[in-house]
């Protein structure tokens, strides 16, 4: 007679969280690792995707502008359909949104060192070479940025009004209300938005005229360097008055020669400007 079946120990029931065994000896992988990583894949593309179509839409606008932009020209560009182009942006004045805040927090960037100059006169003089600088440096993004008309386009997506640290104007004003509070303008200059949208409005015009009738030979331009220091330099002298102009002895910032070499290059030939 054999032994009774039913005294025969039990086998241990396999854990049902423990990971099988494949062929290889590797456990698999849970299905929910499997689908947490085809999330990441898909983001991650989503954002490859995203960024293409940003760096084609902005070559689109620099060279169309914003009354020649359209979804059709960028669809072309890149090969995507419209259709395509929507899933990511609902519309046109989204992505020139997206499009132009970047544009003016790369301008912004160019500010970045310029902050760190403790008077607010030397750091506004700096600020005002700086300025024209990036016009010579990046001339499209410049005549983007400030020479059409960009109040359809919503604003405030990427950098948020009045944050110094983002908004390029606010940086100009909050460096003005400084001065203003050290006693720096003339007693008869107390608005802090009149001053800065006056010395906006110089370095501005200085630099447009550059861009826009710099190759005009009907002129006899002057060097562009000595030009943008010597309009700077009476802005502030004008609104400060000469005693009031420097306290630090810091020197005044000189105009690089542009990243991309230009024959003849605008900062130091006569004439060409």
């Amino acid at each position: 007679m054999g032994p009774d079946k039913s005294m025969r120990p039990a086998k241990s029931p396999e854990p049902a969280s423990a990971a099988r065994p494949t062929n290889s000896g590797q456990p698999v992988q849970k299905s929910g690792n499997r689908k947490s990583a085809a999330a990441e894949r898909r983001e991650r593309q989503k954002y490859k995707t995203r960024e293409t179509i940003v760096a084609a839409a902005t070559k689109v606008l620099l060279r169309e502008g914003v009354d020649g932009f359209s979804m059709r020209k960028l669809a072309a560009q890149i090969g995507y359909t419209p259709t395509a182009i929507y899933f990511h942006f609902p519309d046109r004045e989204a992505l020139l949104s997206e499009v132009v805040e970047r544009q003016f927090l790369r301008f912004r960037d160019s500010f970045a060192q310029i902050t760190r100059t403790p008077d607010p006169i030397d750091r506004l003089r700096a600020m005002g070479l700086a300025l024209i600088q990036f016009a010579v440096d990046h001339p499209a993004h410049y005549r983007c940025l400030f020479l059409v008309p960009l109040h359809n386009i919503p604003k405030g997506r990427l950098i948020e009004k009045g944050n110094p640290s983002q908004d390029c104007y606010a940086l100009l004003h909050s460096t003005i209300a400084i001065a203003l509070e050290q006693g720096r303008f003339l007693p008869e200059y107390r608005d802090s938005q009149l001053l800065a949208q006056v010395f906006f409005a110089g370095v501005h015009g200085l630099a447009a005229l550059h861009l826009i009738k710099g190759q005009d030979d009907w002129i006899e331009w002057t060097d562009l360097a000595e030009r943008s220091r010597v309009m700077v330099d009476g802005l502030i002298s004008g609104l400060c008055g000469n005693s009031r102009t420097r306290s630090s002895g810091v020197r005044s910032p000189k105009l690089r020669q542009p990243k991309q070499k230009r024959p003849p290059s605008p900062l130091t030939s006569r004439g060409r400007a």
